[in-house]
């Protein structure tokens, strides 16, 4: 197990986090990594572009005149402000849905502010503050356009998840049944697949979206480029203020997508005209997407788990410098009670470049 980050108190190390990277292209090299690229996790929540291409492929987007943010918050994990709220209860009411519709249970908003809010109202949390309600009204929709019940919408064996499932499987090159499934912590399937393949998928996600770029998939090219655009021209609806997902994205103009997943995980794919300005001790291919995969071995979230994104993609060659959004999480402070800085946790590591 490798060290990514390092918790210092003072100048002495205090703790540390392992974890593990897969850089794969979408032709599916594995050109760098760190730790154990081959070590099978499970997406959690990175699962969620994938999980949208169903509603697509089957309609959704015109049955139902989808708006960029819309379509982005179906692939996301929002915060719970108030127009997260208001979108999700959008998508619900385009299929006459309503929130009762909804499985994936409540939980207190991500976003600290409006979770205080909720707190200060006397109001409990619904489901549509639940960060995957999004995903969950995508699903709802889904099953309209592909005419299947709408009863028990979260069930593996539910025609729309062995949909999803399927869809997954062509974008990591595998076979459905080699993808192992869970319970998500919003009732549906949770995928595990090894970083190299999540990776691989997420490098072929964007590839498909720019086209004929290689790797792609063409049978859903219309339906990636329309949920890579609408993730990347709108990303404060696929995360919010809690996350670095939002400041990364934006960040980028369109040629960065990310992802969060829970226990640590976190998916990114770079786009052919970034990836081609990398180091070139990558030696890509021309015209290339790139998938990165990442996993902190004891789920942390944010200590663990940011300063590695961000040096991760440092070390590809991605230039984070000029993003002045991006600079708070390069380095996190350890403050003590009394809120004196006394200690930083960093990422310190290296790529292995192939």
């Amino acid at each position: 197990m490798q060290i990514l980050t390092r918790a210092y108190r003072g100048d002495h190390v205090e703790s540390f986090h392992t974890g593990s990277i897969a850089v794969v292209d979408s032709l599916g090299r594995l050109v760098a990594y760190a730790g154990e690229p081959g070590l099978r996790t499970c997406l959690r929540s990175a699962a969620k572009p994938f999980q949208a291409i169903p509603l697509l492929e089957y309609g959704g987007l015109e049955e139902y005149e989808l708006s960029g943010e819309e379509l982005a918050l179906t692939c996301s994990s929002h915060g719970g402000e108030p127009v997260h709220v208001a979108t999700a209860a959008a998508l619900l009411r385009k299929g006459e849905f309503d929130e009762t519709d909804l499985l994936c249970g409540a939980h207190m908003p991500y976003d600290e502010k409006s979770a205080a809010e909720l707190r200060a109202s006397g109001e409990e949390p619904s489901p549509l503050h639940n960060n995957c309600s999004g995903k969950h009204a995508g699903m709802l929709l889904a099953t309209q356009v592909m005419d299947v019940p709408a009863a028990r919408y979260i069930d593996a064996d539910h025609p729309l998840q062995e949909t999803m499932r399927a869809t997954l499987s062509d974008f990591a090159g595998l076979d459905p049944e080699e993808i192992p499934i869970a319970v998500d912590g919003c009732g549906v399937p949770a995928f595990f697949l090894s970083l190299h393949r999540a990776a691989f998928a997420y490098a072929r996600l964007m590839a498909t979206s720019a086209g004929a770029a290689p790797g792609a998939l063409q049978r859903y090219s219309t339906s990636t480029e329309h949920i890579v655009g609408a993730m990347t021209a709108f990303p404060y609806y696929v995360a919010g203020a809690w996350s670095i997902t939002t400041p990364l994205m934006k960040a980028f103009d369109g040629e960065l997508l990310a992802k969060e997943g829970a226990e640590g995980f976190y998916t990114m794919a770079l786009a052919p005209s970034l990836a081609s300005t990398l180091t070139g001790r990558l030696g890509l291919a021309d015209d290339v997407s790139l998938g990165i995969a990442l996993k902190i071995h004891d789920g942390s979230m944010v200590r663990g788990r940011y300063p590695v994104i961000l040096r991760t993609l440092e070390l590809l060659g991605v230039d984070i410098a000029t993003a002045p959004d991006l600079q708070q999480f390069r380095k996190l402070p350890v403050a003590n009670v009394a809120g004196a800085i006394v200690g930083e946790v960093r990422a310190e590591f290296d790529l292995e470049i192939l």
